[in-house]
């Protein structure tokens, strides 16, 4: 996967697998904005405007939804020498 971001289609399921608990998140994309890269999403009975909400909803801490939801691949900080 490159550094682009995957746009999805609506009535994708996007899933977020936990790295340090069982489990995982399913969300359903429900509407798209390609020109501004607006991504909808429903998670059981709640909407939310943005990836970044949802992925800020379930992490309790902001989040780049695009690396959250995998539609982007996170890039590693570069390391400065001390």
């Amino acid at each position: 996967m490159s550094n682009e971001k995957l746009l999805p289609k609506i009535g994708d399921k996007l899933i977020h697998k936990f790295r340090k608990r069982p489990g995982s998140v399913t969300a359903e994309v429900i509407s798209i904005d390609a020109e501004r890269g607006d991504v909808s999403v429903k998670i059981g009975r709640e909407i939310f405007p943005s990836l970044s909400s949802a992925a800020q909803s379930i992490s309790g801490h902001s989040s780049n939804g695009w690396t959250y939801w995998g539609l982007k691949k996170q890039t590693p900080k570069k390391r400065t020498a001390r």
